[in-house]
């Protein structure tokens, strides 16, 4: 072959592989982290305890927080494990108004928000798995692409966690499963012989250990959660003067035989959407239990406000069942750099590249 004709041909081929590359190779940017996080117990329990109403909760992205976003918009979104925690602040609120069964709940819970083992947090478009809507009763399977098609909350198939979650898609299904881990201690103050509001009352005190993955699962992929660890159990009886909304005051220990009385749950989660989540529990022992939350993504060019939801089923030894849910409000700031990353068709095509000019190199070399 001509060599004039060979070094053009080449050439050619070497600006192609270029082009190919180069549109291969994606850049992942660094933006700060800003916002808050929030768990919520059924009605009126939220976790990290805070007198903020929601979606806002106490959860806080730590000093110097950054996330990583790659592609177009609504650009994928990784944070790393720990950029958001809560600190645990010893903390009591009334519950008997939402549950008969529960006088108050003294929480020292403290959250790590992500923590996986892989640190390969991400939410990206198509990230929530299943179809556009998806009916979810606990102890089903979401197929890939698909839906359970469960129908009622009253109708799944789990022999004790009742109820369903309805994930509805924005444009994008944009989301995904992210976990915290959750740790401390709640104890529980249980309805003894008399409904508050009454003077003297007796409670038996019982206690809760957090799940190790979410507080009642929720954030996790579609399926079962963490049923928490061993619990310490506190004296059996308490007496004291109860208000109507459950908090004790003068409290004395009862001599009793009796101890504490655990109150270990079964979990079961939803992970995070950009869309609507209805989260209905027919069965909970204050009334039935019907939250509809929504996200957004306001975010241009991966700068701005988003917000994922998320929520949970469960059903507690003694205070029956009930519902979790999960706001993450982020703020992603203006990018501080970027950090080259390539994709397996860029490698692909640098390799081809290197592999075009070392042989162009060896044939020059035996001329």
């Amino acid at each position: 072959m001509n060599p004039s004709k060979m070094m053009r041909r080449l050439t050619t081929l070497l600006a192609i592989l270029a082009i190919v590359a180069a549109a291969a190779i994606a850049s992942a940017t660094v933006h700060p982290l800003g916002g808050n996080g929030r768990y919520q117990i059924g009605k009126g329990l939220p976790i990290p305890a805070t007198f903020q109403p929601a979606p806002n909760g106490a959860l806080l992205p730590v000093t110097g927080a950054v996330v990583t976003q790659t592609g177009s918009d609504p650009m994928a979104l990784r944070v790393p494990n720990g950029a958001m925690k809560a600190a645990q602040v010893p903390f009591v609120v009334g519950v008997a108004v939402n549950n008969p069964a529960v006088y108050q709940v003294q929480t020292n819970i403290g959250i790590t928000f992500p923590s996986t083992p892989s640190n390969m947090n991400t939410w990206s478009a198509g990230g929530r798995t299943g179809g556009a809507t998806v009916s979810y009763c606990p102890g089903q399977t979401v197929p890939p692409g698909g839906n359970p098609g469960c129908a009622s909350g009253l109708a799944g198939p789990h022999p004790s966690v009742k109820g369903i979650m309805i994930y509805t898609a924005t444009s994008n299904q944009f989301g995904g499963p992210m976990s915290g881990r959750v740790y401390g201690n709640a104890n529980v103050a249980f309805l003894g012989t008399q409904p508050a509001p009454c003077t003297g009352c007796l409670a038996l005190f019982g206690g809760n250990t957090p799940d190790s993955t979410g507080i009642g699962a929720a954030g996790n992929a579609f399926g079962p959660g963490s049923t928490g660890g061993a619990v310490t159990l506190s004296p059996g009886r308490i007496s004291g003067t109860i208000s109507a909304g459950g908090l004790i005051s003068n409290a004395m220990v009862t001599a009793s035989s009796l101890p504490g009385v655990p109150n270990p749950g079964t979990n079961f989660a939803g992970p995070f959407t950009t869309g609507m989540l209805t989260i209905i529990q027919p069965l909970a022992l204050g009334g039935i239990q019907a939250f509809t939350l929504t996200g957004s993504d306001n975010r241009v060019s991966g700068v701005g406000s988003i917000s994922l939801v998320a929520g949970g089923l469960s059903n507690r030894f003694i205070s029956g069942p009930g519902t979790a849910r999960s706001w993450s409000n982020l703020t992603i700031g203006a990018p501080l750099g970027a950090l080259p990353s390539m994709n397996g068709v860029g490698a692909a095509a640098l390799i081809g590249l290197m592999s075009v000019a070392g042989g162009y190199a060896m044939h020059r070399r035996r001329k």
